[in-house]
């Protein structure tokens, strides 16, 4: 009787195909749930994974103990079916290492154990976001955090963890400011730098990492801590100048953005610093200080910009200001009320397109907001604008996709 074919009989090329669709079926499905699965998930299966490698047979019968009450992803579960399965699927499930703000500083510290005993880790993790304890109302810029200190090792661990990924290339650190201070004590008397790392997602107070990354390449300080602290205002000008002066002396930057309280003089001063960039965001979650044009005279001198992403339409000041209230386009006329915002909307994305494409004559891609593209082809009889609707890509965008095998 002939062998019935199975997976086992397919190519290796075939079987990553089928272990990238089913990496996206946890995207799919658990971003509908709870944030605290996400974690849960998280905190597990790398750990579990971690396991799984000791198990001599690699079968699933043999791996019943070490799964059962474990909470895993449809990634890990295919990749329990067989070694071949786990050693193709290790790349994708060690692509990141997540220390997630809602684990305490003794989960971290047993995350670190098995960073240092596995050599999957070591290899493959090509990601690490670090979101340290916090609490309910913290605007960034420091509060009471009293029993919520780390150990005295974790910023030595940390570290000393870090080091030993040789492919790491994006590293996020977004934790309280008192946190923040300890870990650079410790990182700054350390002689060594993580040559690797590319990409620097930044929050409050850490912008000292930058010197430890002379490769770095993109700087985003666009997370939700700039937000909530640049609202309470509190320091924000010496948090802006440390970070952008930081940023500076990274030699191959090329993207850079922050949320911030965007005006002529601070638009300079990131001028000063770092003309040669490629790509920048002004994203805000206030009106542009004088508006755009008071902007235009600083963005023309970014010679080598090519992509350039600004805040929303009506943070600009072109003449767009819709109603705060959604009511008013239930009332009497809503109808009329809609058709209107929409075509000043339309108006004025072209003026804001027209305004910034005029000063920047190398510019090939504009964004307004975080969902509208804009494009141009220019000509001897001017320039012709086309508009798309879609997400800009971002450093942070995925920032809660902590996991998604």
């Amino acid at each position: 009787m002939d062998r019935q074919p199975s997976l086992n009989d397919l190519n290796d090329d075939v079987l990553l195909e089928i272990i990238a669709a089913v990496k996206h079926l946890f995207s799919v499905e658990e971003r509908k749930e709870r944030k605290e699965r996400f974690y849960a998930i998280q905190r597990n299966q790398q750990s579990l994974w971690h396991e799984m490698s000791k198990v001599k047979d690699g079968t699933a019968s043999s791996l019943s103990d070490i799964s059962r009450s474990q909470l895993v992803g449809p990634l890990m579960a295919l990749s329990m079916t067989s070694r071949r399965f786990r050693n193709l699927a290790a790349p994708t499930i060690y692509r990141s290492i997540n220390f997630a703000p809602n684990e305490d500083w003794w989960t971290a510290l047993g995350k670190l154990d098995w960073i240092a005993n596995c050599e999957a880790a070591r290899v493959f993790t090509k990601s690490v976001r670090i979101y340290g304890p916090t609490q309910q109302g913290d605007d960034g810029g420091g509060g009471d955090y009293k029993g919520l200190e780390p150990p005295d090792q974790i910023a030595s661990r940390l570290h000393g963890n870090l080091s030993i990924l040789s492919n790491l290339k994006e590293l996020t650190l977004v934790i309280p400011q008192p946190y923040s201070e300890i870990l650079k004590t410790t990182f700054e008397s350390s002689s060594h730098s993580f040559e690797s790392v590319r990409t620097l997602i930044l929050g409050l107070h850490a912008e000292w990492i930058i010197a430890k990354c002379p490769n770095v390449e993109v700087i985003s300080a666009c997370d939700w801590s700039w937000m909530r602290y640049n609202v309470n205002r509190k320091h924000e000008d010496q948090v802006s100048t440390d970070l952008i002066k930081a940023a500076g002396a990274a030699k191959r930057l090329r993207h850079f953005e922050m949320h911030n309280r965007w005006s002529h003089t601070r638009l300079d001063a990131v001028y000063q610093v770092m003309p040669q960039i490629h790509v920048l965001a002004l994203p805000g979650g206030m009106p542009y200080k004088a508006g755009l044009e008071a902007l235009l005279p600083v963005l023309r001198l970014f010679t080598n910009l090519k992509v350039l992403a600004l805040a929303e339409l009506r943070r600009l000041d072109v003449g767009f200001h819709p109603p705060r209230c959604g009511n008013v386009y239930r009332g009497p006329n809503g109808h009329l009320v809609r058709k209107r915002v929409e075509r000043e909307r339309e108006e004025a994305k072209i003026k804001a397109a027209r305004m910034v494409f005029a000063k920047c004559l190398k510019l090939e891609e504009l964004w307004i907001g975080d969902c509208v593209k804009v494009t141009v082809v220019r000509s001897g009889y001017g320039n012709e604008f086309f508009f798309t609707s879609m997400p800009r890509p971002t450093p942070h965008r995925n920032r809660w996709d902590l996991f998604d095998n």
